[in-house]
């Protein structure tokens, strides 16, 4: 969150000075930023923290907001003794800069936290647990939006809900996120409450913060971490369509991490496709953007999405403008691949800069990869292609390679090995390579194996997305797992962790019988979400074993009928 920076301008010393004398005790001034964030698109880029160095000028001018921590063990260490020092700089440091402030509500004073024993001696766990008492957080956040009303419009409320950020249940997330909301609508019912996902884009929390906590909900923030920019496409257009469900929300997706060459590119143009209104990266984040990708993405800024175009499969085709203006992004995430696109005479590249290649016949071949090619000044017919397809297929979600479409598929499959088959059900590697299970072969036949040494217990598996998505009630789900035989009883077993309607959860523990040979257990899943929510659906966990290792040969997936229909 934010950091001091290494020298204050000017006029934030004068503020800070100001602060100290009382003067700014009744709260800032109103000003013309806190109602302008969006860009002319209704997209814009923010920052997550404060930046110690200038941003580049190609990025700097998309940039419209940044995240300041309203960190109440610090503001608050004494009851009733507020200490707004370090946010009154930060608040005006962010308007010097021309952006606007998301105030972001967390952490818990010693005095006020849930916390007891040995947990009060430890900062890291006691400002991370909910207050005993609602009213004191509300009074806090009534406090926080009096002093900057007029300042900050938009609120959020903790920085992760999820541990080691966050130490209390769902149920009193949402109990903070009312009372905050009651005390931001008493000052001004034109704030926004920001509400972030404990991680991924998790569509069951964001369901559960609809349902439960309503007209309390003014953004919906999702995380990208992890996952190419493209596997974005499908939850967001499923958090629109069944999770808002006609309740529109402005929607916001922070992400963390070092992307790939050209990420940053297919980043954005996914979000435009999905109607984001921001992205919030770290600037050390943006600083180190190649010049010509942070121009050409910038450069999308002001054109809002026209459609989108089906070629290949693998292959993404977005058109972005209107009128005398547009332009098309395109890439292909895996491999290589050529599309023939018509163009107007005067069309140029702009990423990568240069000059495009020949037409022949009216029409462009455009050697796609992962690094995006932006191309301005396309043929009208493209343009009203496109259209035509977002008109016809709705919202643009990642096209089936050939041979991967499931949807009319009752089970999907994986027989593992050192090259596992996938047929619909895909091997997710472990983020630790060293924790991957091993290969093996037993009685002939290749498998997988467990070892507990290694920490190597958990194998993570994908339901492809055409089978099964979001679950949401529409079908008890049974998984079925091929394992070796015990050598004896009660010496080797395993359950299932899976992405369920009330986040990720294990099934009971399942010992394997002592028997010869290999042998299948089926497990029903009647409240399976699978929405891939941290890039997996569901885990074989074999941890609990400690006499015995877990052998592995084939995992079954099916749907059957007769969900909650929810």
């Amino acid at each position: 969150m934010t950091r001091p920076a290494r020298r204050q301008p000017t006029r934030v010393r004068l503020l800070a000075a100001c602060c100290a004398a009382g003067l700014l005790a009744l709260g800032f001034p109103h000003g013309p930023l806190a109602g302008q964030e969006a860009g002319p698109a209704g997209f814009a880029l923010g920052l997550t923290e404060l930046p110690r160095e200038g941003l580049p000028p190609a990025v700097r001018r998309a940039v419209r907001s940044v995240k300041v921590l309203a960190d109440w063990s610090a503001i608050e260490p004494v009851q009733g003794r507020f200490e707004w020092g370090a946010l009154d700089r930060a608040v005006a440091a962010a308007r010097e800069q021309g952006l606007s402030p998301v105030g972001v509500l967390a952490f818990t004073p010693r005095w006020a936290t849930l916390a007891t024993g040995a947990d009060l001696q430890q900062p890291a766990v006691y400002t991370r647990m909910p207050p005993r008492r609602l009213a004191d957080w509300e009074r806090f956040v009534r406090a926080a939006a009096t002093r900057y009303r007029g300042a900050v419009s938009s609120w959020q409320v903790w920085t992760v809900p999820n541990l080691p950020h966050f130490r209390g249940t769902a149920g009193e997330y949402v109990a903070l996120v009312r009372a905050a909301w009651r005390a931001l609508a008493a000052v001004d019912r034109q704030h926004r409450l920001v509400l972030p996902s404990p991680g991924g884009i998790d569509l069951v929390h964001a369901r559960r913060l609809v349902q439960e906590a309503g007209e309390a909900v003014g953004v919906v923030e999702v995380r990208g971490d992890g996952r190419a920019p493209e596997t974005w496409l499908r939850p967001l257009a499923t958090l629109r369509a069944r999770v808002l469900q006609g309740r529109p929300r402005p929607v916001w997706l922070e992400w963390s991490g070092e992307p790939a060459a050209g990420a940053f590119l297919r980043a954005v143009a996914a979000l435009r496709a999905s109607g984001v209104e921001r992205l919030f990266l770290s600037p050390d984040r943006l600083q180190r953007l190649e010049p010509a990708e942070a121009e050409a993405a910038v450069s999308l800024e002001a054109l809002p999405f026209a459609g989108y175009l089906v070629r290949d499969p693998g292959t993404f085709l977005l058109v972005l403008g209107s009128g005398d203006r547009s332009v098309l992004v395109a890439w292909r995430p895996q491999g290589e691949a050529a599309v023939e696109v018509p163009l107007l005479p005067s069309a140029r590249l702009l990423s990568p800069a240069g000059p495009l290649p020949p037409a022949a016949e009216g029409r462009t071949r455009l050697a796609l990869s992962a690094r995006p090619l932006v191309v301005d000044g396309l043929d009208p017919a493209l343009v009203q292609e496109a259209q035509a397809t977002l008109a016809q297929r709705g919202p643009l979600l990642p096209p089936p390679a050939a041979g991967r479409d499931y949807s009319a598929a009752g089970e999907v499959r994986i027989r593992l090995g050192p090259r596992p088959v996938e047929e619909g059900l895909l091997l997710v590697p472990p983020r630790r390579p060293e924790t991957a299970l091993e290969p093996v072969e037993v009685l002939g036949e290749a498998a997988l194996r467990t070892n507990g040494r290694r920490e190597a217990v958990f194998l993570y598996l994908d339901v492809d997305d055409t089978f099964l998505f979001f679950n949401d009630g529409r079908f008890v789900v049974e998984v079925t797992v091929e394992v070796l035989g015990a050598r004896r009883d009660r010496t080797v077993g395993f359950n299932l962790l899976y992405d369920s309607d009330s986040g990720y959860r294990f099934t009971p523990w399942q010992w394997v019988e002592a028997r010869d040979g290999w042998v299948a257990y089926t497990l029903r899943l009647t409240d399976a979400a699978f929405a891939n929510t941290a890039g997996w659906d569901l885990a074989v966990n074999g941890g609990g074993n400690r006499v015995e290792e877990l052998t592995l040969r084939s995992v079954v997936v099916r749907k059957v009928p007769g969900g909650t229909g929810r």
